[in-house]
């Protein structure tokens, strides 16, 4: 059973990384959108909660269909189940806990036209050589009147290489919309400079290979706390900087109604 979909009242309610066409051993699952001040990737995952539990609030409620294209470990389904919307994870491989309901490449994805009032796609565009294919079929899987959620790193280290191919400014999906035909409801961008310099600056320690151990531990902790410290406690600055540089681009685009 499924509702018309039009935005809700943003009321309350909700609390490593994606997959691609790779194969399994380069990919990374995020488990959730929430991140310890200690870690590299603080303001990055403190951004994406706040957008997409927002932007869930407004879209989701009982009776929505909703598709989680490049779902992973399937972060948001929690909330969107919890909101009474009627989830369904597509991915190209299964996930650890066995829940991904569709394997397949996100630009065949064999689900009928128009099946979901909403669909979802969070940090999987970057690994995706053909954005446009992948928006097409999208909005093939979105029924008229029903909205499309995307959020796509933009000052973020490679990851789960050689499987990292984009990065998607907001002009560019300006322009992808527009070639589609998509209504575009929000278009954002998340993070500023003093966020990325801080990024940045963390993952100078967070990325490199080798065993953890209690000294690389304390290490990182030396590095990473007083900075991200420094950056938070600078958040009144963050209207007076021209955001140039920034973490994350972030849309919502909208079917239009045939």
């Amino acid at each position: 059973m499924s509702t018309e979909l039009q935005p809700a009242s943003p009321e309350s309610q909700f609390s490593e990384h994606r997959d691609t066409a790779a194969t399994p051993s380069v990919l990374i699952r995020r488990r959730r959108y929430t991140a310890s001040i200690l870690r590299g990737d603080f303001f990055v995952l403190r951004n994406l909660k706040s957008f997409l539990e927002q932007s869930l609030r407004r879209w989701v409620r009982a009776g929505v269909t909703v598709a989680d294209i490049g779902c992973g470990e399937q972060p948001l389904r929690s909330i969107v189940e919890g909101l009474g919307g009627e989830y369904t994870g597509v991915d190209v491989v299964q996930n650890r806990q066995g829940t991904v309901d569709v394997t397949a490449d996100i630009t065949k994805v064999p689900l009928p036209e128009d099946s979901f009032g909403l669909v979802l796609c969070t940090e999987v565009l970057e690994h995706i050589p053909d954005t446009s294919a992948a928006l097409a079929e999208l909005k093939r899987l979105c029924r008229p009147g029903g909205a499309i959620i995307i959020t796509t790193p933009f000052t973020y280290p490679l990851h789960e290489e050689p499987y990292d191919f984009v990065r998607l400014t907001p002009h560019l999906l300006q322009r992808l919309a527009s070639e589609h035909a998509l209504e575009i409801y929000e278009l954002t961008t998340l993070g500023d400079e003093l966020q990325v310099a801080a990024t940045v600056w963390c993952n100078l320690w967070t990325r490199r290979s080798g065993a953890r151990s209690r000294w690389r531990s304390a290490w990182n902790l030396i590095m990473r706390l007083p900075v991200n410290l420094v950056v938070l406690g600078l958040a009144p600055l963050q209207k007076h900087l021209p955001r140039k540089f920034f973490l994350n681009t972030c849309c919502i685009l909208l079917k239009p109604q045939t």
